[in-house]
């Protein structure tokens, strides 16, 4: 006990800095006691919380373990905060360092906030395939974030945020004077996520230009034509158009002119029209429409065949029309009827 307390009495005979070695030591361990504490608490009561990623909200799950992972660092900057606060330090030093851990401690949670939204959508686009948060409306969440976390750590240093928001809002009234269009592909951008007209990945037609969607962003919607050139079209243009969207369509709509001979027997054009019928309904992915004979063309007997390829698929499409087109050679093959083409007869008199 002696020895304890002669231990005691030296560790406060000396003194540095306006602390004795006792203060320093005392201050050594409640950083040590801090970190044990956290780190006690995270083992022993957030490790056994168990949260099951399939019967949870993916957006609890991962907000859960972002905050598990991110208060590891909190805890360092409590630990070290305690410490010191318990010496003796000059003003500025002590102001110094409130500031300091409060900047810290507010930049570990706007990027725990950020770093929860980017992480739910990448663990949701890995398991569904779809980003959950649109790119555009995520680069909007992480700004609304940090100029929010700026204007909580600017007010804690001091500084008249009140003042900086009124004049953000009239600078704001410039800004918008100024950037009408871009404010307007921003808003078209709202329309385009939340009407729907199109998604990534569909193939649409706008003007006489077709292609897939490739990105939707704030400003500009990228678009791969089929000609492989990438198209890079304002928000505003592309909503003012009258888009065709092939992704939603259940079927596709085709129409085929057939000219036949004029040669051909009267009876055998009365039955062409069945024989259409007949042949278009023998392919699996058509559906018949209609066929009527429709024109005396110059040089040929002209029928128009109309039908449906029941698929949205542009390749599958083709394929479809390539069956029916085989199908109707085989049939008028079958039956002696000639397809007709641009001919001249010379009559000599």
């Amino acid at each position: 006990m002696e020895i304890f307390n002669n231990l005691i009495d030296f560790l406060e005979s000396h003194k540095y800095f306006k602390n004795s070695l006792y203060d320093y030591t005392i201050a050594f361990f409640i950083f040590i006691a801090i970190i044990v504490a956290i780190t006690l608490f995270i083992h022993f009561v957030l490790k056994r919380i168990k949260i099951d990623e399939k019967e949870t909200s993916p957006f609890l799950f991962t907000f859960f373990s972002i905050f598990r992972k991110r208060l590891v660092y909190i805890t360092y900057a409590l630990a070290i905060y305690g410490a010191l606060t318990y010496l003796t330090t000059p003003e500025i030093v002590t102001k110094i360092i409130d500031k300091a851990v409060m900047v810290y401690i507010a930049l570990i949670v706007i990027l725990s906030l950020t770093d929860i939204f980017k992480t739910y959508n990448a663990t949701s686009a890995a398991h569904t395939g779809k980003n959950p948060i649109p790119a555009g409306i995520l680069t909007i969440i992480k700004g609304i974030i940090w100029i929010t976390g700026a204007l909580f750590i600017f007010s804690n240093l001091g500084y008249n945020v009140s003042t900086f928001i009124t004049g953000l809002g009239i600078g704001g009234i410039a800004v918008a004077l100024a950037a009408q269009n871009i404010l307007g592909d921003l808003f078209n951008y709202l329309v385009i996520l939340f009407d729907k007209p199109f998604a990534k990945g569909d193939l649409i037609q706008f003007n006489t230009s077709v292609g897939r969607v490739e990105y939707v962003g704030i400003k500009s919607t990228k678009i791969r034509s089929a000609n492989g050139e990438l198209l890079s079209v304002s928000n505003t243009d592309l909503t003012k158009t009258i888009i065709h969207n092939f992704e939603m369509a259940e079927k596709r709509r085709q129409v085929t002119i057939i000219g036949v001979e004029y040669e051909t027997s009267v009876e055998m054009l009365h039955k062409i029209p069945k024989i259409l019928e007949d042949t278009v309904r023998s392919v699996p992915e058509a559906e018949f429409a209609r066929v009527h004979f429709s024109a005396f063309n110059s040089s040929s007997l002209d029928f128009e065949l109309v039908y449906f390829i029941t698929t949205n698929d542009y390749v599958e499409y083709t394929k479809g029309v390539q069956k029916v087109n085989f199908a109707i050679l085989d049939a008028f093959a079958e039956k002696g009827i000639n397809f007709a083409y641009p001919a001249q007869r010379l009559i000599k008199i």
